[in-house]
């Protein structure tokens, strides 16, 4: 079992942003791309990864996400059409929930969430957030931790 936080923030400099609709192998390959990009403007991570999935829609029978890749550096550098700088990355009045394990389990997480701001008449006004808090190699994909956040309405709260 797992405990919802509240009233969490996450606050983060020089983020490098792309946002795009992808299927999962282009996720990957994004993904990818952002650490060349980093090696270019000569910067270096500052923080873990970050996702955001903003919808799901099914395109020729495979799955389409409109997602927001997310990675603080230590320095800023210039936007370009794909890679935005974001000077700043704050979310407030979230509530959080850490997932541990393999990834494809990561839904019954969401799904414990949404039942937590339902039970309790919160709303929801982000999408969540995935913060990647351990390595993401295949040798640790059982082990891995994931800080779920999504943002409330602090009035509710």
């Amino acid at each position: 079992m797992f405990e919802i936080q509240k009233n969490q923030e996450i606050l983060l400099e020089n983020v490098l942003s792309v946002r795009k609709k992808m299927n999962q192998e282009e996720l990957q390959i994004e993904i990818a791309q952002t650490a060349k990009i980093i090696e270019k403007y000569q910067a270096v991570k500052a923080g873990p990864l970050i996702t955001s999935t903003f919808s799901v829609e099914i395109v020729n029978g495979e799955y389409l996400m409109d997602m927001e890749i997310m990675i603080p550096l230590n320095k800023p550098f210039p936007s370009d059409q794909t890679y935005k700088h974001k000077k700043i990355f704050h979310l407030v009045n979230a509530l959080s929930c850490r997932f541990m394990g393999n990834p494809v389990g990561v839904q019954s997480t969401y799904e414990s969430i949404i039942k937590y701001i339902s039970d309790k008449g919160l709303q929801q006004i982000t999408a969540f957030y995935n913060v990647y808090t351990s390595d993401n190699s295949e040798a640790s994909l059982e082990k891995m931790i994931i800080d779920i956040y999504v943002g409330v309405n602090p009035s509710i709260l």
